[in-house]
């Protein structure tokens, strides 16, 4: 039976369309060239932007083109989503499975060399981190490193596999994807922590732009595991999430953050690539998946006649429409304690 359902996910894969695949890798290329562009203005603006005592120099140019270098990719991406969401009127398969389908060995190979990638990083920086700073929460940090590399292989391996809701494998890629999700939490707050006292914004805003694009990326990559895909978020956030760590590379940090943080981009390249290539149009989505085009937003659920059926009827509050049967008796019994009452206190009032 599980061979049936990775034959159908590797043939909902074959059978879409060319150039979805073609969108898929425009859109990958877009990421990586601002990307490198990025890397280049950064390394520029550090060598000509900083005093010798580390303050900025105002009005520095390369401080200017790299702000335009963001809003451009930005436009730029958002673009894209805008195009695939509005103007294709694409939706994303709702399995997670199903939703990265594609050449299964090819995807895991290079899911396994950036996995190692990452581990390669993680262990160097539990070996050079007793020197700096902040020693115990980036061993932490590094630990947790190897929790997000393991979260992301074991999201790589559902490939082409179905998920069925309350399955073993729905459990296991809901709580893979939650790894890289508290990577990137704790990384951002390390972050802060060791940038609390600089008071040079340049110094510390890429990183946290990097890192906190990273988070939403893979927060609504696990969007698909849990049964709430955001499939053009997920999109957007992680081409904007790559692009954000390609630019942070040129910064002085130890070699073990730089390998995460480009492990940590590539990761989001794989994801974002292989959401884009299998996107369908509504129609068909809506025809295989039933339910799938409510569960991303893109359309009202509408309410079945079985539901509204099951619903109870309110009784009419409204004039009277029934006779004497309607009424209810209160007997003696109920009412003897009340009349004793009103009773004893009549003459009162009277007085």
């Amino acid at each position: 039976m599980e061979s049936v359902r990775t034959a159908a996910s590797s043939k909902f894969y074959l059978d879409g369309f060319d150039h979805m695949r073609k969108y898929a890798l425009t859109l990958t290329c877009t990421a990586c060239v601002f990307g490198a562009f990025g890397v280049f203005c950064r390394w520029i603006q550090g060598m000509t932007a900083f005093e010798e005592n580390g303050l900025y120099k105002p009005g520095n140019v390369w401080g200017i083109i790299l702000i335009l270098l963001y809003i451009a990719a930005f436009a730029a991406l958002v673009g894209f989503v805008l195009f695939f969401k509005k103007r294709q009127k694409l939706a994303s398969p709702p399995e997670f499975g199903l939703a990265i389908a594609g050449d299964r060995r090819w995807a895991l190979i290079v899911a396994l060399a950036t996995t190692l990638i990452m581990a390669a990083g993680c262990v160097m920086l539990l070996v050079t981190a007793g020197e700096e700073q902040l020693a115990s929460l980036l061993r932490l940090l590094a630990l947790l490193g190897v929790l997000c590399a393991a979260g992301f292989m074991g999201l790589a391996g559902s490939i082409n596999k179905s998920s069925p809701r309350g399955s073993a494998l729905e459990v296991g890629l809901c709580l893979a994807s939650a790894l890289p999700v508290a990577f990137c939490c704790f990384w951002l707050v390390v972050s802060y922590r060791q940038d609390a006292a600089t008071s040079v914004v340049w110094n510390y805003a890429p990183e946290i732009i990097a890192l906190a694009s990273s988070l939403l990326a893979f927060y609504y990559v696990a969007g698909h595991a849990y049964g709430r895909p955001r499939p053009f978020a997920a999109i957007f956030f992680c081409e904007f999430g790559s692009f954000s760590c390609f630019v942070t590379l040129p910064d002085g940090r130890l070699l073990a953050l730089q390998i995460m943080f480009f492990a940590v981009a590539v990761m989001q390249l794989y994801f974002g690539l292989l959401l884009t290539a299998n996107l369908r149009p509504m129609e068909e989505i809506g025809e295989r998946f039933p339910g799938a085009l409510e569960a991303e937003g893109l359309v009202e659920p509408e309410e079945s006649g079985e539901d509204a059926a099951d619903e109870p009827e309110l009784e009419d509050m409204g004039g009277d429409t029934g006779g004497e049967e309607d009424f209810v008796e209160v007997t003696e019994q109920y009412l003897g304690e009340e009349d004793g009452k009103s009773a004893e206190n009549g003459p009162e009032q009277k007085n």
